[in-house]
């Protein structure tokens, strides 16, 4: 495999993931990367055509609830709003989130 980690390389990527690497260390790090491209090429030439592609092992199976409305645990407009420090036309009133 020819070597496509170069210093300039590592640098670019270092600087797109926001990551300080110390100049002395640029080298290291490119000869760290280039066995762990290697392994990858070589599994790129393994035989997968009677492999099915999968997103998932396990088998299981996301089982979401129904979305039922319990209209005996709602509260009342009016209930809602009954402890409420200030409200105003059916609304809670709270000071600005925002500063303008």
């Amino acid at each position: 495999m020819s070597s496509i980690i170069t210093s300039d390389v590592i640098v670019k990527v270092a600087k797109l993931a926001r990551i300080n690497i110390p100049t002395e260390k640029v080298d290291q790090f490119a000869s760290q990367l280039e066995p762990i491209l290697e392994h990858f090429e070589s599994l790129s030439k393994v035989d997968t055509t009677n492999v099915v592609p999968t997103y998932q092992t396990t088998g299981l199976n996301t089982i979401l609830r129904e979305d039922i409305i319990d209209t005996e645990r709602m509260f009342t407009q009016s209930e809602a709003l009954s402890n409420a420090p200030q409200s105003s036309n059916g609304y809670f009133v709270t000071s600005a989130t925002i500063k303008k």
